[in-house]
């Protein structure tokens, strides 16, 4: 079935906007309505452009939580104008399946796979995919599995306690939550390593939480509210939050203390987190746009080459750090 906006609005029961905001990553929509609209779109055949000669399938797994679905419509979109008329995109579910995989190629016959995320549903889907032309757009290295597109999320905690240091400040701390992605610890211990390596004072504080993913922001600014009222926050001058998504709760209750407010870097960079914030703090781009097309180049030579392309070991895109 050819999905458009407007079949797939009609299957969710929803308007056509709420679709368009959803695959465009925008806000607007409840969670609930959302998935359903992700349901329908993953389970349907999803053909952005008119297949030439030439071109095939390529599917694409869909990440595992709402939390980064906007970038994943970004790079979506992305992927779409690199993939021009030749190649048909098949929007999956990470928790497709084997069996389901198997149905797919056999029916839809596909040439390539990209995985977007850090893991999938069962081993047995994986070893299913490792027999096809594939790469995955990983936030951090997991052994195993080859090629990858890699963010350089150590190196964007280096950054970001750089920038804290050049500032002059003397005593920083790390926002510290559990998280599915293993790139946001990544990006904490290549932070905590360049302040001990230049001998600056650094706290990490470990906030015992239910996983990054899964809560909202109301539910963060308990969080930072409570540990605001016992003082966690006092005393440091500079404060490194991993993940943009922490920014807007952290900010308020910091704004709720006595003191002057700490210079803040976020490890990510997403203006969608960071407006309204006063002043505003710097943040580190991973490069995801080139991680995309990077990642793209690699499928197209695995597809056309076969066996006669040479395994290629991961490759990180370096980070860069943005300055207000």
């Amino acid at each position: 079935m050819k999905m458009t906006i407007r079949k797939a609005a009609e299957l969710a029961g929803v308007s056509p906007a709420s679709v368009s905001r959803v695959l465009h990553g925008q806000t607007g929509v409840g969670d609930e309505t959302r998935k359903r609209i992700l349901k329908v779109v993953s389970d349907a055949e999803y053909y952005p452009r008119k297949k030439n000669a030439g071109g095939g399938n390529i599917a694409l797994f869909m990440p595992q939580n709402s939390l980064y679905y906007k970038h994943f419509f970004s790079y979506l979109q992305q992927m779409l104008r690199i993939f021009g008329q030749r190649w048909n995109l098949l929007l999956l579910p990470y928790d497709l399946s084997d069996d389901e995989f198997h149905r797919k190629c056999m029916q839809e016959k596909i040439e390539g796979v990209i995985i977007f995320g850090f893991s999938l549903s069962s081993p047995e889907l994986e070893a299913s995919i490792a027999k096809l032309p594939h790469v995955w757009l990983n936030s951090h290295r997991l052994s195993g599995r080859a090629p990858h597109a890699l963010m350089g999320n150590e190196l964007a905690g280096r950054l970001a306690a750089r920038y804290l240091i050049g500032k002059g400040c003397k005593k920083c701390a790390i926002i510290d939550i559990p998280a599915q992605n293993p790139g946001i610890s990544a990006r904490c211990e290549g932070f905590g390593f360049e302040c001990f390596s230049q001998k600056i004072d650094f706290e990490t504080l470990k906030f015992d939480t239910p996983l990054l993913e899964t809560l909202s922001h109301t539910e963060l600014e308990d969080i930072f509210l409570r540990a605001q009222e016992k003082g966690l926050f006092e005393n440091f001058d500079g404060i490194f939050i991993p993940e943009s998504f922490l920014l807007p709760s952290l900010h308020l209750a910091l704004c709720r203390g006595a003191g002057p407010l700490p210079l803040l870097v976020c490890g990510n960079k997403s203006p969608e987190h960071m407006a309204g914030i006063r002043p505003r703090p710097a943040a580190v781009d991973l490069g995801g746009e080139l991680m995309v097309e990077l990642a793209c180049q690699e499928l197209f030579k695995l597809i056309s080459g076969g066996k006669n392309v040479p395994e290629r070991s991961s490759f990180f895109v370096s980070p860069k750090l943005c300055v207000p």
